[in-house]
């Protein structure tokens, strides 16, 4: 077990590059970068520039080894930049002392942060390319990125798309992305699923998807999207798992009515 944070823990992801490496999001209002290997937490980011409430979400960009994102209850978005602690991190690979000893370090500025992007909690946040995606109470899931114009001020962003649902109004309800980054879901607190073709322009909604009947109206908390899009899994309130497939043999496209059918549930108590 890895021991550090001082409270909950709200989400935890798995390095692209480095399986041994994992970051994890707290409660207590700090992201750390932990060695799994070697039981070390090596970087926390937390202090003057860090979450000002709990941090709910983070993700790894998928080339940049050394930057992520995270988002949390202060309405905040912020991204990170390690490459100037890079040394440190590789230098936990072959750590042989006691993990005790090991000369952890604070970064506590970001290379980026803003309260513009949401005015209320951001409970999800994921990369697209060198683009974020990110999610609030509002109904809607934005594409955007920090601003290039310097004559702005430094926290600006530019909207470049919006991903507009319903019944979203309740806090850590987490949408999911496919491997290829091409297909997007998220639930609501009614029971259904919206699912989109991330690249298309204008937004194109491929699916509204309905939990079955005996789980009405039942909050959706997350989704998980198969590699080729051709599974579709949510997790419910209830304690319900539910799953879709695509009974098509073409390409898969996800949200084509007519070839997405609710064909097994599964449920965990």
């Amino acid at each position: 077990s890895l021991t550090g944070h001082g409270s909950s823990v709200n989400d935890i992801k798995a390095h692209p590059k480095y399986p041994q490496i994992i970051l994890t999001a707290s409660k207590d209002e700090s992201l750390r970068l932990w060695n799994i290997e070697k039981g070390i937490c090596m970087i926390i980011c937390a202090g003057h520039g860090g979450h000002r409430n709990q941090v709910l979400a983070v993700d790894f960009h998928a080339t940049d080894p050394w930057k992520f994102a995270s988002c949390g209850m202060d309405n905040a978005v912020k991204i990170w930049n390690i490459a100037e602690l890079s040394e440190l991190v590789l230098k936990s690979f072959t750590w042989t002392d006691s993990a005790s000893c090991f000369p952890s370090r604070y970064q506590q500025h970001p290379e980026f942060s803003s309260q513009r992007v949401h005015l209320n909690y951001v409970d999800c946040i994921r990369w697209l390319g060198d683009l974020l995606l990110s999610k609030s109470v509002d109904n809607r899931i934005l594409l955007w990125r920090p601003e290039d114009d310097t004559s702005r001020q430094k926290d600006s962003v530019r909207i470049i798309q919006e991903y507009i649902f319903s019944n979203a109004d309740i806090w850590f309800v987490r949408f999911s992305l496919d491997l290829h980054l091409r297909h997007l879901a998220v639930g609501t607190r009614l029971g259904k699923l919206y699912i989109w073709e991330v690249n298309a322009t204008p937004v194109a909604q491929r699916a509204k998807l309905n939990l079955p009947p005996q789980h009405n109206r039942v909050p959706v908390r997350h989704t998980a999207i198969s590699a080729d899009s051709s599974i579709i899994l949510c997790c419910c309130e209830d304690s319900t798992i539910c799953r879709w497939d695509l009974l098509s043999n073409q390409d898969p496209k996800v949200g084509n009515k007519g070839a997405n059918k609710d064909i097994s549930e599964r449920q965990d108590e």
